[in-house]
């Protein structure tokens, strides 16, 4: 099948799994090939689809021109070339069986992921991804996805997960404490317990992380980010009833190249970074290594006596990768990499008791808080995989095997001043273990398809405790040393061409989970009564997709799909929650022209049993985040996500989304304020802005010396967002209305920011930004204490920062 882009320089260094490539010269099969002489688009359709190829070439070049016949028996890459000659086109990057056109001549240059365009030339990018389990471009997946590659994250100073909030359509990303929250189109999971799930599936190299934490690391030397918004039913169907994110990273490469970065910023940053790739074989066997170093002091500042400024930076990861290739049909991927976060970590500021408003008064500003309890963090996540693809013909066997670890442990002061005593710390040591095994390939009459098995299993030493002195001798500890899930699937996807144009797909996958509690403890400090119960429970759900796509010849792409969604069950303070279940609906277009790309889609979401998260107090007083059932919600929306290039050297980007998220029965609420139970239907969720938009524009201009300068803006948009499914109305309590759940919102908002640029023409630059220009206070996330309190956390303040590296 053929795959068309309108306009496409693009280049990128994805290795395909399936590495056996049908354009390898030595072992690749001769084919009879009968492609008659005729337009050029449909010839090279025919060529593609003959010769097994995904092809993604530029359809305004090839405008008018015709194709001369292609006839005898030959390689598909023989063919290829000898079509490409005839068009004046080139082969900008070939992987696997995914092989990218552009015009001839090009200027020849090392192949990356994505090259900007020269400041004369305008030309669409293209990008390759994986986000269905097989290598296609972005333009030509049927999926609402949007990928930020490595040029981008760069562009837009992304260096963590939550960096990401305001760059893609409808996802919201907060940091609560020691948690990553991530919301996509509404749907989100805050105040996760060891026993319960996130509603995004966070990967790392298609490997699943199960907990919040793990979404908490850096992102360094990555080739991009994948972002899937929506129900992921059947090929990603670990509880990813809100969408994905998988973060690929960059390669080993059978060539010699070496990277290093440093920046130096506000609140004395400094971030070193370096990579070195080292072919140890030639086209056998090469070795990748990364690093990075991050530090910043805390830019909130803590005025409790001799305490620690919160969110502050001290982490450092690293990273080291295999690839081998002993044979051309096999291909061996082996990595490991360790993260650590240290320091005083993320803080949040004591805003308001019930109904006082502390920033009304004048008692708190959202960059200075006191505590009494030094706030800490010491979180490592660590572990090993390995990916073994092996394509014996037409088809490829892929196993991917990971054992991953995740440290957490963090303290902080729950009340959030320097008067009352109350300490929190919470120590979780998590282990998970995943393979997962498939086949995929493509067969005359049946189309391409994949089918395989899944198989995770996770084990947690869980812990709390909560002291109500400084010298920790009164409170409650809990102890959740054997907690356990386990999680089976079979999962299968066939797409199918029902006409050159019209193609059909269909996924299914059936699920088994297993969590249980065998033992624990739950007391009072200097108290023998255990009121801890053991649970386990075991639930099943049968998943698919179902979706028509439309490829025009002309680079446009219509796509509708209907499927469902399914979030495992749970267990908490003693009480079985039910699984998430959704019914999803979605439709979307495609379309390039030359200088302007638009993708456009709309969805509607019907949820049962949506698992929510609520503050309350258990048996022992401990106020607690407990998963519970909200019955039914809704969710539906529109998101618009454009690229254009104006003029020569410019470049301008926009996102624009709206969303409805709403619950339509949630009768029973615990109040963690006031502690009263209260009906919420109605209300709309949290974390889930009516209104999300992106503009950045960018100008560049080529200089004499060879090299090129360039300046960038960008600005990022967000409607009211509330952080607390009571949302601003006023609730009845002993006889009157209290409203104490209007400060746990953050008003409409922007945030903009600037870059100027500078590359040499060997591949060095220096880089001057400055990120939120306006220096916008901005609310991340909010949570409730035990009497009432109302916490708050904030993203960054202004900040400066000069970064300069080279490329070797």
């Amino acid at each position: 099948m053929a795959y068309r882009d309108g306009w496409v320089l693009p280049v990128l260094a994805l290795l395909h799994p399936g590495v056996g490539s049908a354009l390898a010269v030595e072992q690749a099969p001769r084919i009879m090939f009968d492609v008659p002489a005729g337009p050029a688009a449909a010839g090279l359709n025919e060529l593609a689809r003959v010769g097994g190829l995904h092809l993604s070439y530029p359809y305004d070049w090839l405008s008018g021109r015709r194709l001369p016949a292609i006839q005898g028996r030959m390689t598909a890459l023989d063919a290829l070339e000898q079509a490409a000659k005839a068009l004046d086109l080139r082969i900008e990057k070939q992987v696997g069986n995914a092989v990218i056109l552009s015009p001839a001549p090009a200027s020849p240059r090392p192949a990356t992921h994505r090259i900007a365009a020269p400041a004369n030339t305008a030309i669409l990018p293209a990008i390759v991804v994986t986000a269905e389990k097989r290598p296609a471009a972005a333009q030509r997946t049927a999926l609402a996805l949007s990928v930020l590659d490595a040029a981008q994250l760069a562009e837009r100073s992304i260096l963590t997960p939550t960096d990401l909030l305001g760059h893609v359509p409808n996802m919201h990303v907060g940091q609560a404490n020691n948690e990553t929250v991530i919301s996509i189109r509404g749907v989100s999971s805050a105040g996760i317990t060891p026993a319960a799930d996130t509603s995004v599936a966070f990967h790392l190299d298609g490997v699943y992380l199960p907990r919040p934490s793990g979404a908490g690391s850096l992102l360094f030397d990555v080739d991009r980010v994948e972002v899937l918004r929506g129900p992921q039913g059947t090929l990603y169907g670990r509880n990813a009833t809100a969408g994905t994110i998988n973060v690929i990273t960059a390669k080993p490469r059978f060539i010699p190249e070496a990277a290093a970065e440093l920046t130096i910023g506000s609140q004395q940053r400094l971030t070193a970074r370096g990579m070195i790739n080292l072919p140890l074989v030639e086209d056998r066997l090469a070795l990748r290594i990364a690093m990075i170093n991050h530090q910043q002091d805390g830019y909130t500042h803590n005025q409790g006596a001799g305490q620690p400024d919160v969110n502050d930076a001290d982490q450092m990861a690293g990273r080291a990768l295999l690839l081998a290739m002993p044979t051309d049909d096999l291909r061996l991927l082996l990595s490991a990499d360790y993260y650590h976060r240290g320091g005083a970590g993320p803080g949040q500021v004591l805003i308001g008791r019930k109904d006082t408003d502390f920033l009304d008064l004048g008692t708190a500003q959202p960059y200075r808080l006191a505590t009494n309890t030094t706030p800490s963090v010491d979180n490592a996540l660590y572990g090993v995989q390995g990916q073994v693809d092996w394509t014996p013909g037409d088809v490829t066997l892929t196993s991917l095997t990971a054992w991953r670890a995740d440290n957490a442990d963090n303290t902080t002061d729950q009340d959030g001043d320097a008067v009352n005593t109350r300490t929190l710390r919470f120590y979780n040591y998590n282990r998970s273990f995943s393979q997962e095994l498939r086949l995929s390939g493509h067969t005359d009459g049946l189309g391409d398809w994949i089918a395989g098995a899944y198989h995770f299993q996770e084990r947690n030493n869980d812990n709390l405790d909560q002291f109500t002195d400084l010298a920790r001798t009164q409170g409650v500890i809990l102890r959740r040393p054997q907690r356990q899930a386990r999680a089976d699937a079979l999962f299968a996807n066939l797409r199918q061409d029902w006409t050159d144009d019209l193609m059909a797909t269909l996924g299914l996958r059936q699920s088994w989970d297993h969590k249980e509690s065998p033992e624990g403890v739950t007391r009072t400090l200097g108290e023998t009564t255990n009121s801890f119960k053991p649970d386990h429970a075991d639930w099943r759900k049968t998943t698919w997709k179902a979706g028509l796509e439309w490829q025009a010849d002309n680079g446009r792409l219509l796509y509708a799909h209907i499927g469902n969604g399914y979030k495992a069950g749970g267990f908490s303070s003693n009480q079985i929650y039910a699984p998430e279940t959704l019914m999803a609906y979605e439709a979307g277009a495609k379309l390039d022209w030359s200088r302007l790309r638009l993708n456009l889609s709309g969805f509607r979401y019907d949820f049962r049993d949506l698992q929510v998260n609520s503050s309350a107090p258990d048996s022992d007083g401990v106020v607690r985040t407990r998963t519970s059932n909200a019955g039914q919600s809704t969710v539906w929306g529109l998101e618009a996500e454009g690229l254009l290039l104006p003029a020569p050297g410019w470049r301008v980007e926009a996102t624009l989304s709206y969303l409805s998220a709403s619950f339509d029965r949630y009768p029973i609420a615990g109040d963690p304020v006031f502690r009263t139970q209260q009906d919420l239907s109605g209300r709309r969720l949290p974390r889930a802005p009516r209104w999300t938009g992106y503009l950045a524009a960018d100008r560049s201009w080529s200089l004499e010396d060879g090299g090129d300068i360039s300046l960038r803006g960008e600005a990022r948009y967000m409607s009211r967002i509330f952080f607390s499914p009571f949302n601003d109305v006023p609730i009845m309590v002993a006889g009157r209305l209290s409203n104490p759940y209007r400060l746990a919102s953050q008003g409409a908002v922007a945030v903009m920011a600037a870059r100027l640029r500078y590359s040499t023409p060997d591949d060095c630059y220096a880089e001057l930004s400055v990120d939120n220009l306006t220096n916008r206070a901005v609310m991340m996330s909010a949570t409730f204490g035990m009497e009432g309190e109302i916490l708050a956390g904030y993203s960054a303040p202004q900040r400066f920062g000069l970064r300069i590296g080279a490329k070797f």
